[in-house]
């Protein structure tokens, strides 16, 4: 495992074994080292996986009060540039996955996504676009507190419970590039603005027209990203749009990679 820096140091990233290159992307507040595990089942390859903007140890996010998804995929352009790979492939998570899935839309330099547990971003109709930008602009100068915990060992933990609660090893594994330590205690290391609401979110129709224009070979892996309150698309449209799928559907953890990071491998190595 060794570390290293892109675009004037502000992407930073773990790479994992030796082989043939993909590129890696995490999902939401999680960092490069959600693929620590899953790397030590593919010995054929060399993973590089970066700390997503605003997280780890990545730079902040440009400030700008709320989130929106396509502005971020100018920086990992910027990445692939600096890379300069004749061969570009990624395995996304979650957020990673829809990244991924945007990034190939607009460059034809991507060979092969392999997105776990995600088939494109989160949709909202004209109105509830309307009505979040009218929260985010109410909420314009308020900060989100960062939570501290008194111990390490209570930090990690906090990652045991919530919406996609990982397992010991996971939590332990995340842990190791995820916190921090000030005056004030342990803290995660991920920029607050993550945690503010979308600026604006595509609706479906332009979902469907952006994973319409993926031409390269997307291979989807899911665990019940299908069924998420938030996901409220037609999913079996999103299948139909993209010219080159191959989905496969499974029970388990939204954290696959890490909690059976053998599955994960194998399906990799499989369509590879």
């Amino acid at each position: 495992m060794n570390t290293f820096s892109l675009l004037n140091g502000r992407v930073q990233g773990v790479k994992f074994g030796q082989g043939r290159k993909v590129l890696a992307f995490h999902g939401l507040l999680d960092n490069a080292m959600s693929f620590a595990l899953l790397s030590e089942h593919c010995p054929d390859l060399e993973i590089w996986a970066i700390d997503m903007p605003g997280h780890g140890l990545s730079a902040a996010l440009p400030y700008n009060d709320g989130t929106f998804l396509p502005a971020n995929v100018i920086a990992l352009g910027d990445v692939i540039d600096e890379l300069a790979w004749e061969e570009v492939i990624i395995i996304g998570h979650s957020l990673g996955g829809i990244m991924a899935s945007l990034l190939a839309a607009v460059d034809d330099r991507i060979k092969a996504v392999f997105s776990i547990d995600s088939l494109g971003p989160l949709s909202s109709k004209p109105a509830e676009n309307f009505e979040r930008f009218k929260r985010v602009f109410a909420n314009r100068n308020k900060s989100i507190p960062v939570r501290t915990y008194k111990t390490y060992d209570a930090i990690w933990k906090s990652r045991l419970k919530g919406m996609f609660p990982l397992s010991e090893r996971a939590a332990r594994t995340m842990a190791k590039r995820a916190v921090g330590l000030s005056a004030d205690g342990w803290y995660h290391r991920y920029d607050r603005q993550l945690r503010q609401e979308s600026l604006w979110r595509l609706n479906e129709e332009e979902v469907y027209h952006w994973l319409s224009q993926i031409q390269c070979p997307l291979y989807v892996y899911l665990t019940g990203a299908q069924h998420w309150p938030g996901y409220a698309g037609d999913f079996e449209n999103r299948e139909q749009a993209v010219p080159k799928l191959d989905i496969e559907k499974h029970e388990g953890s939204h954290h696959e990679h890490m909690e059976a990071p053998e599955k994960i491998a194998a399906w990799i190595m499989r369509k590879l």
